[in-house]
């Protein structure tokens, strides 16, 4: 295959659409509340660890996590301090020199209100991730790289309420650190919701947002896909985040559903190879009853490149499905047991850039 120099489109999506998203709520991740901590640990088997086409590898994997939440107040100033982290970590088994997958989180928050409606934060968010991804163009050349990347950043927010209305503007800076240096960026990025909630437990929203990302030394490409050495790569995004948030009781269970729709549109300062515009919409369910706990999600994505052609001649495209499915059941006052399973699909008129990848884990938490 002649490569004319180019770069695997699908493998830096992941440096220039960032590990951590600018804009995402971190924080989701972590399932405790204040002034409490977890640990989980379990057993999984997952097909394509490495989300590859055409050398696809099946493990078994170990599983242990732990996550916590921790809040001092300041009653005498209206203020309060936050803090919240997360460790996850698979360990495979199928290949030897297969590294660990591990995923960490940290986020600090102090807050205070300045005036009756109106409360001012500042947070320092942490984000580590460490993953292996297949890079072969050949079954008979087989290379992987492992992704190791660490996001230190600091934030601030306005939030405001008045009756059922309530608005958020934020703000914050970061700086992706890998281990080719040359791959480093820093971002600048903006949010601004909007919330409306109704009187039967339900939460209207939407939130404009985008940031400004410039890298250290990766340099932009023309629109044929050559290097252009003396440019260095900047690119910009804006997009816009709505959807429905309801709480209700279905035959006596608790129950959450959420839909929503978000669209981005990146564009490259300098040719436009790396123009972007994306479509996900995506539904979350979640169900309790006294002693157990169900969720189901799913979600799809339209990406379309305004300017890079894929190997069949069109412009580069691809659809992409995850779904996810998790049970748990307390086994007694600190035990319980969960069952997780999760799917990703991925289809793109590139070559190489399409795959499948399913996992099933089952573990205990202790809380």
């Amino acid at each position: 295959m002649e490569m004319r120099g180019k770069i695997r489109p699908g493998l830096w999506a992941l440096f220039l659409g960032g590990v951590a998203l600018a804009g995402e709520d971190r924080e989701a991740e972590v399932d405790v509340g204040i002034g409490e901590w977890s640990a989980s640990a379990g057993f999984g088997y997952k097909k394509n660890v490495l989300f590859s086409e055409i050398l696809p590898v099946d493990s078994a994997f170990n599983y242990v996590s732990v996550e916590g939440a921790v809040q001092k107040e300041f009653i005498a100033s209206g203020a309060e301090w936050v803090s919240i982290f997360l460790l996850d970590n698979r360990n495979y088994w199928q290949v030897d020199d297969l590294p660990n997958e591990t995923f960490g989180m940290f986020l600090s928050e102090f807050g205070k209100h300045v005036t009756v409606d109106g409360r001012l934060a500042a947070s320092l968010q942490y984000v580590y991730l460490n993953q292996a991804f297949d890079a072969s163009f050949d079954i008979l050349d087989e290379n992987r790289i492992v992704l190791t990347a660490e996001e230190p950043g600091l934030y601030f927010e306005w939030a405001s309420f008045l009756w059922q209305f309530k608005y958020t503007a934020k703000a914050g800076a970061s700086r992706m650190y890998f281990a080719d240096s040359k791959d480093d960026y820093e971002t600048l990025d903006w949010e601004l919701e909007f919330d409306y909630m109704t009187n039967e437990g339900g939460r209207l929203f939407l939130a404009p947002n985008g940031f400004i990302r410039d890298y250290t030394a990766r340099v932009a490409r023309d629109l044929d896909g050559f290097r252009l050495e003396e440019t260095i790569l900047g690119t910009d995004e804006q997009g816009i985040e709505g959807g429905f948030e309801q709480s209700f009781r279905v035959l006596g269970l608790a129950t959450e559903v959420e839909l929503e729709v978000d669209f981005s549109a990146r564009r490259d300062r300098h040719t436009g190879y790396y123009d972007r515009d994306r479509l996900k919409y995506g539904i979350d369910l979640r169900l309790a009853g006294e002693k157990w706990d169900f969720g189901i999600n799913a979600s799809h994505a339209d990406s379309e490149y305004l300017s890079q052609l894929a190997d069949d001649g069109q412009l580069r495209s691809s659809k992409d499905w995850v779904w996810g499915f998790e049970m748990a059941r307390e086994m007694g006052e600190k035990w319980s047991v969960f069952l997780r399973a999760d799917a990703e699909n991925s289809v793109s008129n590139e070559t190489f850039f399409s795959y499948e990848s399913n996992s099933i884990l089952l573990g205990m938490r202790y809380r």
